[in-house]
């Protein structure tokens, strides 16, 4: 009798993607390109584990946020871990652990995978790329107008166009935010409905709550507080404490710097931006763009984070959402054309030491080189190259041209030339070789 092996699951989960080569090449270029803007400022990469104990992720997220988180039981130790749901809280404390001992600043890079239970829809995957940057151990406003500029020229390095950074200040909210008693749902119901710039539900909600007017009129005004370097100036009648007035000022400065930098044309204010408001402490940012409804990146101050495992140390940074870079530009229409193997060499010959011989030629000055092994005529060969974006053939063998010739063809032109083998591989050697010119 003959056994049947059990069906397999051949769909993937929702929320996750199966990436082909061309999708691969695409995600690779756009990393490959942040990360080289990263590198000229200074910030040097590092890795972080993919699974985690569930306290260090919890570090410093909301509710919402810990209920995203993909948690498992670790059977030799019975703790929780976690696929990771944010890299900050893993480099806090790689910083806080190995890290602690080095010199500041620290200019740290990444590029992972972090994973998130969400209901999949457009812009929100459950395993998603992020490619960002922590900056460790400056408080100064220069920095978190290092990030920003770091940010905008991330964006233009890609080709993108059309896109705006949103810069906020969390303390000015948290000053407003303390000048008026709210209980912990009524609290959870304005910082939502500000994110959303709702002031119908913020009238709504401040209606039965009691206190100085004039204070709720400018939480219920917050959502208006949007715009260029004049809402500065509109919000210094709002900043009813201390808190909002230094949040304001520090804003103003880093604001400042970055018009230095010549990318005020960037920036908007939004006075009403409550990002990241769990553990961010400070200026946050988000970069938008008119193809998506939704942010490319987000990041800021988050000077307590650290300081919880041990080590307190002020702290900024931002990360991008490869996957929504990867729709922005595909918008815009800027990405460069696929490409597959520079070569197919197409050989008839019985003898195949001359096709290993060009193709390892070619493989040493840096080209990619692939052989068509299965036996096919010349026309069905070709077509294949074609159907894998490979740029160009190299004939050997087949009618047209000698034994000790070549026929070089461009698979975009249909350009021909015929060469002999020895002065094509010279060519190669002493890195001459310029064709199609």
């Amino acid at each position: 009798m003959v056994s049947r092996s059990p069906e397999v699951q051949t769909a993937i989960p929702k929320g996750v993607r199966v990436l082909l080569p061309e999708e691969t090449a695409k995600r690779r270029y756009i990393m490959a390109k942040t990360l080289s803007v990263f590198r000229r400022w200074g910030f040097q990469e590092v890795v972080t584990p993919t699974f985690e104990y569930l306290d260090v992720l919890s570090v410093g997220a909301g509710e919402d946020q810990q209920e995203k988180i993909f948690k498992f039981v670790d059977r030799q130790t019975g703790q929780l871990l976690a696929l990771r749901s944010d890299l900050t809280p893993q480099v806090a404390r790689m910083v806080a652990t190995s890290l602690r001992h080095r010199p500041l600043p620290l200019r740290l890079a990444y590029a992972a995978t972090v994973f998130r239970y969400q209901e999949p829809q457009a812009g929100r995957q459950r395993e998603f790329f992020q490619i960002g940057v922590e900056l460790i151990g400056l408080e100064q406003p220069e920095a978190d107008a290092e990030m920003i500029a770091m940010a905008v020229e991330s964006l233009k390095e890609l080709g993108l166009g059309y896109f705006q950074i949103d810069v906020g200040q969390v303390e000015f909210f948290r000053g407003l935010m303390d000048a008026v008693e709210l209980g912990p749902e009524v609290r959870r119901k304005v910082i939502s409905a500000v994110r959303r710039k709702d002031a119908s539900e913020l009238e709504l909600l401040f209606q039965a709550v009691p206190g100085d007017d004039r204070l709720k009129e400018c939480l219920i005004a917050l959502p208006g507080l949007y715009g260029g370097k004049e809402v500065l100036a509109k919000a210094e009648g709002m900043a009813f404490n201390q808190r909002a007035r230094e949040a304001l000022a520090n804003l103003r400065q880093v604001y400042e710097i970055l018009a230095f930098y010549g990318l005020s044309d960037y920036l908007i204010i939004d006075l009403g931006e409550t990002y990241g408001f769990e553990y961010h402490s400070g200026v946050v940012f988000e970069a938008f763009t008119k193809a998506l409804g939704y942010p490319l990146s987000g990041g800021g101050r988050y000077d307590d984070l650290i300081g919880r495992f041990g080590y307190p140390c002020p702290a900024t940074g931002f990360a991008f959402d490869l996957e929504r870079l990867l729709w922005a530009l595909e918008a815009e229409r800027v990405l460069p054309a696929y490409k597959g193997a520079d070569f197919l060499i197409i050989d008839f010959n019985p003898d195949k030491r001359q096709a290993l011989r060009l193709a390892r030629l070619l493989r040493e000055k840096g080209y990619s080189v692939a052989r068509d092994i299965i036996k096919r005529d010349l026309p069905g060969s070709l077509a294949y190259a074609r159907d894998a974006s490979i740029g160009r053939a190299i004939v050997l063998g087949t009618a047209g041209c000698k034994k000790d010739e070549l026929i070089l063809k461009d698979l975009l032109s249909d350009r021909e030339e015929i060469h002999s083998i020895e002065g094509f591989s010279q060519k190669v050697s002493s890195g001459e070789l310029r064709w199609p010119t």
